[in-house]
């Protein structure tokens, strides 16, 4: 786990899922009705901040990682603080960074998905 300098997000890990997607997991420090996912994406020069590549298909975690809170699409009845997640985001583009607003994520070195992970995230291909 990697704490970032503002030490309020845990990110637990960037994994490779397929040639055109990673998963995203971290903890932050919110309830998921706090999170603003409008403030992710990856900024890439010469892509309009409107056409960058954004979070899909976020999943709320256990706070141990190894299971799911509710199904993808959903958000969890119980609101409570941090929040693990997981989510997907396209390969596609040439940016290394994710910026959110809990500090920014490097995406230049990617891990194998773990197991815990491959057993129960959901995925839908665009």
């Amino acid at each position: 786990m990697i704490l970032n300098p503002q030490g309020d997000m845990i990110l637990n890990g960037c994994y490779r899922f397929t040639k055109k997607w990673l998963v995203v997991e971290m903890t932050l420090p919110c309830t998921p009705d706090e999170i603003d996912w409008f403030g992710f994406s990856v900024p890439e020069e010469g892509v309009d901040e409107f056409d960058r590549h954004i979070p899909y298909m976020e999943q709320y975690l256990t706070p141990d990682g190894t299971d799911k809170l509710c199904d993808a699409w959903d958000e969890p009845e119980e609101q409570t603080a941090p929040s693990r997640v997981a989510f997907f985001l396209s390969r596609e583009g040439t940016g290394t960074v994710l910026e959110t607003p809990y500090g920014n994520v490097s995406l230049a070195e990617l891990a194998p998905l773990p197991r815990r992970l491959e057993d129960i995230l959901e995925f839908e291909n665009e």
